[in-house]
């Protein structure tokens, strides 16, 4: 997804600094989301490594999902907020990720490794929309202003 960045940038050929406020946003979004799905696909295998047991495993990594979505979610809100730039998809974001972090929650209980996945799973899918909106823009205001 990193990579997917940079096609954006090479198509755009403009200096970072010349983009609107809300296309750095979504950069930045699609960064986190890509270094984010790399760290987490990897804790697992850390953990595994350090032999936790495989319930108490797929508790922390949910536990640590639960909390990477909280705080990134109020971190971005904030963010746009302060910047004075609407919030790119924000009632399907809420949506997202509240069914995201109650999977996690649900894996409390359960224990397992399914949960988890579609939680990083979650987060691939996050950098790809930001991706799209990023190298197709908005089409609707395109499509307005023709």
């Amino acid at each position: 997804m990193a990579g997917f960045a940079g096609i954006v940038a090479a198509i755009r050929q403009r200096d970072l600094l010349s983009w609107p406020p809300e296309q750095r946003l979504l950069l930045q979004m699609l960064f986190a989301a890509s270094a984010a799905a790399t760290a987490f696909a990897l804790l697992p295998t850390l953990l595994a490594e350090a032999e936790l047991p495989q319930p108490i495993l797929w508790r922390v990594v949910s536990a640590s999902l639960v909390i990477w979505f909280a705080s990134i979610g109020a971190f971005r809100f904030n963010q746009a907020r302060r910047s004075e730039v609407p919030f790119p998809f924000r009632g399907i974001f809420v949506a997202w990720t509240g069914f995201l972090i109650l999977l996690q929650v649900l894996n409390f209980a359960l224990a397992v490794s399914w949960p988890y996945l579609v939680g990083v799973f979650g987060i691939l899918a996050n950098g790809f929309v930001f991706f799209l909106r990023l190298l197709l823009g908005d089409l609707g205001e395109k499509d307005g202003a023709a």
